[in-house]
């Protein structure tokens, strides 16, 4: 239940590709088995979870239990609501350091009392998810063709804008307003952020740390000329130790070692 720029639980696991340039990513969150009440859920957390929300958002135990629990208990809630409100839904994300409260977007302020109702804090906002994402795909289209507009471009549902990230700001903004995208939906941010394909990899297939421990790929990433991925904080070992990862089937890959997180927002578009 994360955007396209979630942080899984918050934390994020450097996987460091040490001979190949490969580069995958977040792993997701376990789902809770369907025959596991969520009590038992967090009691019983994934290996390393607890200790990976401890160490990354500075959380005590009772706190990161609390946690899992809030977001295996609004989770439901989030899914019904995105239902419930349909074209109306603009995005929705968990607020608070232990994900207490589920706040829900929506572009009819009808639908604020549901909302409530069902436990969550709805946001009445100018765009819907539906709108948003079409936006997004007008930007794409715009863009596809201009190597001087490479970017990074995402839907903000907090911001209920598409971002653009690109160290050619006022390139984008110009090619935009020519292609008559609704500028007042979009932000430009200049960054140095520049994506480019390192490895064919998948989202969500597997890849395994040590001998027991199973992950997913996500996306690629680099440091200076260091190639490497992103993935969950429970992935790995505290910074500065390292482990090895193969991919499937069972090739070696790289060394994983873990790095704290900046923030502890979860957020689902």
């Amino acid at each position: 239940m994360s955007r396209r720029r979630a942080r899984a639980m918050g934390c994020v696991l450097a996987i460091a590709a040490l001979t190949l340039t490969t580069a995958p990513a977040a792993a997701r969150p376990t789902a809770q088995p369907p025959d596991v009440p969520a009590a038992e859920f967090v009691r019983k957390p994934p290996p390393g979870m607890i200790q990976a929300l401890q160490r990354d958002l500075r959380l005590n135990q009772a706190q990161a239990e609390t946690r899992l629990l809030n977001e295996t208990r609004l989770t439901p809630i989030e899914a019904n609501l995105r239902r419930r409100l349909g074209d109306h839904f603009a995005g929705a994300w968990f607020a608070g350091n232990l994900a207490q409260t589920l706040v829900v977007a929506t572009v009819d302020s009808t639908d604020a009392p549901v909302i409530a109702a069902l436990g969550a804090r709805p946001l009445v906002v100018s765009r819907s998810l539906i709108e948003l994402r079409a936006v997004k795909a007008k930007i794409d289209a715009a863009l596809i063709s201009d190597r001087a507009a490479v970017s990074v471009r995402y839907v903000d549902v907090r911001t209920n804008k598409v971002v653009i990230l690109s160290k050619e700001a006022p390139v984008i903004t110009a090619l935009l307003d020519a292609a008559d995208v609704d500028l007042a939906a979009v932000r430009v941010v200049t960054s140095d952020e520049h994506p480019r394909p390192l490895y064919d990899l998948i989202a969500g297939d597997p890849y395994y740390v040590g001998a027991a421990t199973r992950c997913s790929v996500g996306f690629s990433v680099t440091k200076g000329t260091q190639k490497g991925f992103i993935s969950a904080g429970h992935c790995g070992k505290p910074a500065g130790s390292r482990s090895t990862t193969t991919g499937n089937p069972r090739r070696w890959w790289a060394t994983a070692a873990a790095a704290p997180c900046p923030s502890a927002a979860s957020e689902v578009p």
